[in-house]
């Protein structure tokens, strides 16, 4: 066994959670050998570097004074991997509260402490109650909780009609759930890779659900009309607008994966409707990056994409709203990737300063530094010609059309992005120097895919 597996472990985890497993190896009850704990204590030491990773220099380490045996490292490393695979699957249980009341309430039944588990049932299902979240781990939760009380009844010798049907319908809850985010799933694949897949029981539970009192359930409702928003037909506006309302509503009760998984979907389908050249559809897009940003869905890690802060800012100018766009801007850098927080910060502002009219402040915010992103880098350099030309300053103007015409021959894998930017660049140096009018506009008109064609249009 190789020691890069371990060493790939030790280097993702964030320094809080490598504390912890230092603590986690130091227990016998989990780490019997001594050789682990000193093979440990090395790769902790030399996380960093290569060569104290060799096998040789990992073996002249733990046995200074023994005969080479590769089997030994080998042990150890497994060892301590199976060690640090325990620690990571302990970690991620202790995330679920609630998965761990109903494991100790099984332990305590097993162990025929019939009123301990009793007792640790009702605490359960208190703390369950008071989870704000209902998502698909509460009604699982909920599930297993039924499940053990009636393992209990069976225990002590009783049996009570009520509890089956709670534990029959927390069961239906949670697979419905289930089966309706995998269709979801299946769904979006499908439109990605052009795939079909067996959609088993989901068609019978999608017939179950119409009209049935579990569409009153937040978490049922949103998969059930986000299937069939997603699936589309006549029906897939009214079902969108149930999407869109619940997540508006509820968005709160459901785990930050189910909510980013929602809102994507919402969003997708809201703008796919745009790209039919639906364009009512540019303030349900604004309204759900609005209720995303309320609910922390568009956030990967306590973070926003860059991507996702230009696509919010393009949306936000498209409507003219610029009192919310100038909070949103400012509110939101701190929470952009650290190196391209600058960046996407000033080439925001400037987009947001040019449309209010405030070119040379939008000047400004585009000559602050240099856009990592070669198409951030092309939409920029564009708006500066647009800015000079909007100035009348035809010597500087001149300079940049040059600069973006080098600067497209330099940049290599452009693909067709080559050549909508060269013919940009060649339309604005026919607007500032050609007289014939007509042929210009009649050749800008003609182009099928021009970003700039409305603004090019206006000026001749």
């Amino acid at each position: 066994m190789t020691l890069q597996p371990l060493k790939e472990i030790l280097h993702q985890l964030p320094s809080d959670v490598l504390r912890q497993l230092d603590k986690f190896v130091q227990s016998p009850y989990f780490v019997t050998h001594d050789g682990v704990l000193r093979l440990y204590a090395y790769l902790r030491k030399h996380i960093l570097d290569t060569d104290a990773l060799e096998h040789a220099a990992v073996y002249q380490h733990l046995f200074p004074d023994g005969k080479e045996d590769p089997k030994r490292v080998y042990h150890l490393s497994h060892y301590l991997r199976e060690a640090v695979e325990q620690f990571l699957a302990l970690e991620e249980m202790r995330r679920d509260e609630n998965a761990l009341h109903c494991a100790t309430t099984a332990a305590l039944r097993r162990l025929k402490l019939n009123d301990e588990a009793a007792s640790m049932i009702r605490y359960a299902h208190k703390r369950l109650e008071k989870d704000e979240k209902r998502g698909a781990a509460y009604f699982h939760s909920d599930h297993r909780l039924q499940l053990e009380s009636h393992l209990l009844l069976l225990q002590k010798g009783k049996s009570q009609s009520m509890h089956l049907q709670a534990l029959s319908d927390s069961q239906d809850v949670a697979f419905i759930v289930d089966k309706l985010r995998t269709g979801c799933i299946m769904l979006s694949q499908r439109t990605v890779q052009e795939t079909t897949y067996a959609s088993g029981l989901l068609r019978p539970i999608l017939d179950f659900l119409k009209n049935h009192p579990f569409l009153k359930i937040p978490i049922v409702a949103v998969y059930y009309h986000g299937y069939h928003a997603q699936k589309g037909g006549e029906n897939s506006e009214n079902h969108f607008q149930s999407l869109k309302k619940h997540i508006e509503e509820h968005g709160l009760q459901f785990a930050t994966n189910e909510i980013q998984d929602l809102s994507l979907m919402a969003l997708n389908y809201a703008i796919g409707r745009l790209n039919r050249g639906e364009d009512r559809y540019f303030r349900e897009v604004f309204e759900l990056y609005q209720s995303g940003l309320a609910h922390g869905a568009l956030l990967e890690n306590g973070q926003l994409s860059r991507w996702t802060y230009n696509n919010i800012t393009a949306t936000a100018l498209r409507l003219k709203e610029y009192n919310w766009l100038e909070q949103f801007l400012v509110i939101y850098q701190p929470l952009l990737p650290e190196n391209h927080r600058d960046s996407a910060f000033h080439f925001n502002m400037a987009r947001y300063c040019y449309d209010l009219g405030k070119r040379r402040e939008a000047l400004g915010h585009l000559l602050h530094r240099e856009y990592d992103n070669v198409l951030q880098n092309l939409q920029s350099r564009v708006l500066m010609c647009k800015i000079y030309f909007e100035l009348d300053e035809w010597d500087v103007l001149d300079y940049q059309i040059d600069s973006l015409q080098i600067y497209l021959r330099r940049q290599k894998g452009l693909g067709y992005h080559r050549g909508i930017y060269g013919n940009i660049a060649r339309l604005l140096r026919k607007l500032v120097n050609s007289n014939d009018k007509s042929r210009l506009r009649a050749e800008i008109e003609a182009m099928p895919e021009l970003p700039e064609k409305e603004w090019l249009l206006r000026q001749v």
